[in-house]
């Protein structure tokens, strides 16, 4: 008798993983067009860590995603010149100045997303041989 697969499909998962990566850009699109106050801004800084959380789950949602590691380290590199687009309409919208502080929270976060999409994809490249035993096998041939 066949077993049966209680694990979400592939499909499923990263139907929802698409799904996150086209909210977190929405949510930058739409707050490229709200103004901050600067007290909010200086004090807090919670537009700068806004820009590092957003654009680091936008990087590394597609290093995730997709099978082909060209693909994928491609489409989170091309999330740097969406954050200066997005900078860019911000201070033609709003009037304020262009904002290199959150560039490079921007490009800070594209990293950060780049590497932890990395160390994902190795742990799920070497996890399964750790979990059969393979090691064992080869480092007893040696």
């Amino acid at each position: 008798m066949p077993e049966k697969n209680i694990l979400k499909s592939e499909w499923n998962t990263n139907r929802t993983l698409l799904g996150y990566w086209v909210v977190v850009l929405l949510l930058l699109f739409i707050g490229s067009f709200l103004p901050f106050s600067g007290l909010l801004h200086t004090f807090f800084m919670i537009d700068t860590v806004a820009h590092l959380g957003l654009y680091t789950m936008l990087s590394f949602i597609p290093m995730i995603l997709f099978r082909s590691r060209k693909t994928a380290f491609l489409l989170s590199v091309s999330m740097t010149p969406i954050g200066y687009l997005f900078e860019t309409l911000h201070m033609m919208v709003t009037a304020e100045n262009f904002s290199v502080l959150n560039v490079l929270a921007n490009n800070i976060g594209v990293l950060m997303g780049i590497g932890a999409g990395f160390i994902v994809r190795l742990k799920l490249h070497y996890g399964p041989a750790k979990q059969r035993g393979e090691e064992e096998t080869l480092c007893s041939r040696e």
